[in-house]
C-alpha cells in the first residue's frame, strides 16, 4: 500500500467551552485571518450536532512549516493566550494523513 503525500492535516481547536457562544465568536474570529495566510488549503470551522459547545477545526497545510507559521501568528497566539479562560479542558490536536480518496455523492 503506498503512503499519500497529500498535504498534513490537523484538527487543532477540538474542545469543550465554558460558554459554548463566546468560544465560537473567538474561533469564528480566527477563520478570515487564516484561511488568508500562505499554505492554508482549507480551515473548516465545525460544531458538536449534539454539543452545541465542542467546537472542531479541519485544518490543511501546504506544510508543516505553513501550519508552523500559523501557529506564531498574532490572532492565533492573542485566541491561545486567553485560551484557558474559554475552554474546559486542554485543545486536543492530532496531525491526520488520509488513507482513502474522498468518494462520490457524499
Amino acid at each position: 500500500m503506498r503512503e499519500s503525500r497529500e498535504p498534513d492535516r490537523r484538527r487543532p481547536a477540538a474542545g469543550q467551552g465554558r460558554t459554548g457562544q463566546e468560544l465560537r465568536e473567538a474561533l469564528t474570529a480566527l477563520v478570515p485571518p487564516t484561511v488568508s495566510e500562505p499554505g492554508c488549503i482549507t480551515y473548516d470551522l465545525h460544531v458538536q450536532v449534539d454539543d452545541p459547545a465542542s467546537f472542531h477545526f479541519h485544518e490543511v497545510w501546504r506544510s508543516r512549516q505553513d501550519h508552523a507559521a500559523n501557529l506564531a501568528a498574532p490572532h492565533l497566539q492573542d485566541f491561545l493566550a486567553r485560551a484557558g479562560d474559554l475552554l474546559d479542558g486542554e485543545i486536543q490536536a492530532a496531525f491526520l494523513r488520509r488513507l482513502t480518496p474522498v468518494s462520490q455523492g457524499s
